[in-house]
């Protein structure tokens, strides 16, 4: 082979192989394909008319809690209690950096007191049962990137959120002290900011988050016996956390969370203002998830490791999630 030929040789595999790279390049960029990233490759934000729907469920068995020392104890008067909440959620990108999502919660909760007292020589024992199901409150957020990750790989994003009070905030169906139905909602507004950051390191990736939630004033019947509505103001919430996932193959994550929270101190305004005590909890929350084409499905669980003033049984979440 003469040199012109080789030439002509080298030019024409030189072409091949740039088309062949350009193409996969644009095979990459095919929205059909950017709806199929995992929790690790896809951007904080959802591009622009991307839309997400999702249920997110959680459910907890509470038996035993962390008393205002922080030390791990039963409930007493033999009380049992769990609590699911279903959350459904929509998101949509408004742009490649701006998302808005809407969130709102269906509950179901159930109390069991058993009380055993000695009356004329015999034991009495009454249990009480009390059910919560309905709507319970709902957000509206938006999510902004300030920093945009693009090819730094890494992100630095701000969200708002507002919580209405739409559960019923009273107990219902009253029958005696004993015997009613419980709220499923708050009872209150709330306005809440999150600043968070991103960074991959592809299988890698690792973030953290800052969120601080107001809490308004709202009013609710506190307790079944009561007459009218009280004030009151749940106190402000602050929560922090880190967390680290890790791409154990093309489909599969496995995620590990350290989070904590703290909740200031509330009051109820009866004649005598009684306090709504503050507490905290450090969990940590370990968990996979699945990414089946645009299909996602995540499981986890959140362990309370200290903590005061609040449950201290695991918190079981499951999600699943679909991109339109």
């Amino acid at each position: 082979m003469n040199q012109s030929a080789k030439t002509l040789f080298i030019i024409c595999l030189l072409r091949v192989l740039s088309s062949s790279l350009r193409g996969q390049t644009e095979q990459l960029l095919v929205p059909s394909d950017l709806k199929q990233q995992t929790i690790v490759t896809e951007p904080v934000t959802l591009r622009k008319g991307f839309l997400r729907m999702g249920l997110l469920v959680n459910y907890r068995i509470a038996d035993r809690f962390f008393d205002n020392s922080g030390d791990k104890q039963y409930y007493r008067n033999s009380t049992w209690s769990s609590k699911s909440a279903y959350g459904i959620t929509l998101q949509y990108g408004i742009t490649d950096r701006l998302q808005a999502d809407l969130i709102s919660e269906y509950m179901n909760s159930l109390e069991e007191t058993q009380n055993t007292e000695v009356v004329a020589g015999t034991t009495v024992v009454t249990v009480d049962k009390h059910r919560g199901i309905g709507l319970g409150d709902s957000h509206l957020a938006l999510k902004y990137q300030i920093i945009p990750e693009k090819e730094r790989r890494f992100s630095f994003s701000g969200k708002m959120k507002m919580t209405f009070p739409t559960g019923a905030k009273n107990p219902r169906n009253i029958r005696s002290e004993n015997q009613y139905d419980l709220p499923v909602g708050d009872g209150t507004f709330a306005l809440g900011l999150n600043l968070s950051a991103r960074i991959i390191v592809y299988p890698y990736s690792f973030s953290g988050y800052s969120a601080y939630t107001y809490n308004f004033k709202g009013t609710k019947v506190i307790r079944p016996t009561d007459t009218a509505e009280s004030e009151f103001k749940i106190g402000n919430l602050f929560e922090t956390g880190v967390a680290g996932n890790l791409h154990l193959n093309e489909w599969i994550v496995l995620g590990n969370e350290i989070n904590y929270y703290n909740e200031g101190q509330g009051v109820i305004e009866y004649i005598t203002p009684e306090p709504i005590p503050s507490s905290w909890a450090l969990s940590y929350e370990p968990g996979l998830v699945f990414q089946v084409h645009r299909f996602r499905l995540g499981e986890s669980v959140k362990i309370p490791v200290f903590g005061k003033n609040v449950p201290a049984d695991p918190l079981f979440v499951i999600m699943a999630q679909y991109i339109f």
